[in-house]
């Protein structure tokens, strides 16, 4: 089920051309990142992050939060922050959106970064450890108790307990 914000918040938070989008076609996602003044992306936790490598390849200057992969993604270029405080961002953005050769530097680095992107042979070192593996002794697999799989139910039902009734997992006996 996707996120879905009270119709009022917009308007609590004091702003009007705010718009929350969805689901978008691929047309549209290309208009969008045409129109975009920046691109933000708070998320702590991405793996290797498409839309920073689809915006630096718009010409969007990138500004994200290095958590994760962020920062290996990102490869020297865009800006990176480690202070999510919203008045630091915004003051983060401003600063891009207002000085249009700051801007222009940041997105000259961003596409260095797709060049050596680029570079990479990603199909090659695919094949290399594909080799290696194929060459590689099979191994038995490991034993499994017979209990496993009750174990493995057991310990998403805790999880699940601890997601989201904390409280009551405290009352529960310590984790097997």
């Amino acid at each position: 089920m996707p996120f879905v914000l009270p119709p009022s918040y917009i308007a609590d938070c004091g702003v009007s051309d705010v718009h929350f989008v969805g689901h978008v076609s691929n047309e549209e996602l290309t208009a969008y990142y045409e129109l975009a003044d920046a691109f933000v992306c708070a998320s702590e936790h991405e793996g290797f992050c498409v839309p920073l490598v689809e915006s630096f390849h718009m010409g969007v200057p990138v500004l994200a939060y290095a958590a994760t992969a962020v920062p290996s993604t990102m490869d020297g270029a865009g800006v990176l922050y480690t202070d999510k405080d919203p008045m630091h961002v915004a003051g983060l953005i401003n600063a891009v959106v207002d000085d249009p050769a700051l801007a222009q530097q940041i997105i000259d680095g961003q596409y260095a970064a797709l060049d050596r992107l680029a570079a990479k042979d990603f199909a090659g070192t695919l094949l290399q450890h594909m080799d290696r593996v194929l060459a590689s002794p099979r191994r038995e697999h490991p034993p499994v108790t017979f209990d496993f799989w009750d174990q493995v139910d057991q310990a998403e039902d805790y999880d699940e307990i601890k997601q989201y009734r904390p409280s009551a997992f405290l009352a529960l006996p310590p984790k097997p």
